[in-house]
């Protein structure tokens, strides 16, 4: 009955790893498609760092994190809040200020967006890590319960009288 939940723990320890390392390949993966579509909007980061180089694109969390700021700060300086550019009214997308405010306020979340995708990638491919230590680790203790139970003998005890 041991002998089977030793197995059955080996077993379960390659499902973990292989279950971790999907995780890492899967986070990877999504982190590489959302890279590439920031490349693909090519928004530059010129615009939010003017150490950039002149064709830099946003392509990772810290650059969609530092153009999300520098838009906060933008739109802020149109109005405080969208409640104040309205001033009660509604809004009117023939008025440029206002229509130019929404606009930054799209921008700006689509590069909030990017950096909460770019930290569940990140979060995903931990995960994965962790997954395949524990993984490894059920094994290397399951192989330690099956060596020790094969090379332990009990052997009598002589006395002496």
């Amino acid at each position: 009955m041991k002998r089977i939940f030793i197995i059955v723990a080996i077993v379960l320890g390659v499902v973990v790893i292989g279950s971790g390392i999907a995780g890492i390949a899967i986070g990877q993966a999504k982190a590489h498609n959302l890279s590439d579509r920031l490349k693909t909007e090519a928004v530059s980061l010129r615009t939010f760092d003017t150490n950039a180089p002149a064709n830099a694109v946003i392509t990772n969390a810290a650059q969609a994190q530092l153009a999300a700021d520098t838009l906060d700060k933008h739109r802020k300086a149109i109005a405080p809040s969208y409640s104040a550019l309205l001033n009660g009214q509604k809004f009117d997308p023939s008025n440029l200020k206002e229509l130019t405010y929404a606009q930054a306020m799209n921008l700006e979340d689509s590069m909030n967006l990017a950096v909460l995708g770019f930290g569940v990638t990140t979060v995903l491919t931990l995960i994965g890590v962790l997954a395949i230590i524990i993984g490894i680790a059920l094994i290397a203790v399951s192989m330690a319960v099956w060596l020790y139970r094969g090379n332990y003998r009990r052997t009598p005890v002589e006395t002496t009288v």
